[in-house]
């Protein structure tokens, strides 16, 4: 139960998306019509400290999260928020993404357990 690192106070957002919604897309895309860029992400945004508590939620671990303060400038460009207009995945591809995070965390814990 290794401590789980996040840089800063976790407030910083991104969209996680489980892979096969991501091949789904990718497949759809492909064969297309379309030949300008289409955003194929999950529009659903949470900060990487609501993430890390999931992650320790879901595999039943004792970890701590563990706060650090980025000292290169790798960080200093770092956005705030990340969250993907998939408006155009939708209208265009008729996809969006169908995995939960609770699920997708869930089938990666499974996945990995046996493995580390």
């Amino acid at each position: 139960n290794k401590p789980l690192t996040v840089y800063g106070d976790g407030s910083q957002t991104r969209s996680f998306q489980y892979y096969t919604d991501l091949v789904e897309g990718i497949y759809r895309l492909l064969f297309s019509a379309e030949s300008l860029p289409v955003n194929i992400g999950n529009p659903s945004e949470m900060s990487i400290l609501e993430f890390a508590k999931a992650v320790i939620e879901v595999s039943d671990s004792k970890s701590d999260i563990m706060h650090v303060n980025p000292k290169d400038d790798r960080f200093t460009d770092d956005p705030k928020l990340r969250q993907p207009d998939i408006s155009k995945a939708k209208r265009v591809l008729d996809w969006e993404p169908k995995v939960g995070l609770q699920e997708g965390l869930k089938e990666t814990v499974a996945y990995f357990r046996p493995r580390v």
